[in-house]
């Protein structure tokens, strides 16, 4: 049975990985999503209510139905380094792959739906506190004057982003300025300050 690790070409921990199953004398298939179309290929058919699907990396042949496996390390983007890359290809080639993965035995390592949803701040906090876990007191709001009141009282506070991309590199479907009012209600669950700071024991607000 094969161990898939789905990372990008410059990712040393999975280089340390691939050598250290490769001693044991495990079988290791390694590709990165953004190279399907080109040097990444996958195949699935489904007839007569089997499944049968394989994937190519490398000159490599291994079916899904073979995979013991699969590590969802530091994938890139589907088919980014395709000849012709286009958000079209990059979702058929997405839904593709991890369709078909899914649809094997495989054990998965940070599966797919898991890594979505731990990526929301707010649901994160929310679990780690019912966990039992330290949760420092946390506001998550669009209103400035609320921010700076929570300053005042945390004076000793960490700003970040909400969705962690960098300020400079914000989400492509964000609305131009000035195409809609400001808010005069209660922050939305979209809201993009967060902002933490006191004791670590202390609440959750947003």
């Amino acid at each position: 049975m094969t161990v898939l690790i789905l990372t990008t070409e410059e990712d040393v921990t999975a280089d340390m990985v691939v050598v250290h199953l490769n001693a044991a004398g495990v079988p290791v298939v390694r590709l990165d999503p953004a190279d399907l179309t080109g040097s990444v290929a996958l195949s699935g058919e489904y007839v007569h209510g089997v499944f049968r699907g394989h994937l190519s990396s490398a000159g490599r042949l291994v079916g899904i139905d073979s995979l013991r496996s699969v590590w969802v390390r530091r994938p890139g983007t589907a088919a980014a380094r395709a000849p012709e890359p286009s958000a079209w290809l990059t979702e058929e080639a997405s839904q593709a792959l991890y369709g078909m993965l899914r649809g094997g035995a495989a054990r998965w390592m940070n599966h797919p739906d898991a890594s979505r949803r731990a990526r929301h701040k707010p649901w994160q906090l929310r679990l780690a506190q019912r966990s039992g876990l330290p949760v420092p007191a946390t506001l998550i709001t669009t209103f400035p004057q609320a921010a700076r009141d929570f300053a005042e009282r945390y004076p000793d506070l960490v700003v970040k982003p909400v969705s962690g991309a960098h300020p400079q590199d914000p989400p492509g479907r964000c609305p131009p300025p000035g195409s809609r009012p400001a808010p005069t209600s209660p922050p939305s669950p979209t809201a993009r300050h967060c902002c933490n700071g006191g004791s670590p024991s202390g609440p959750t607000s947003g």
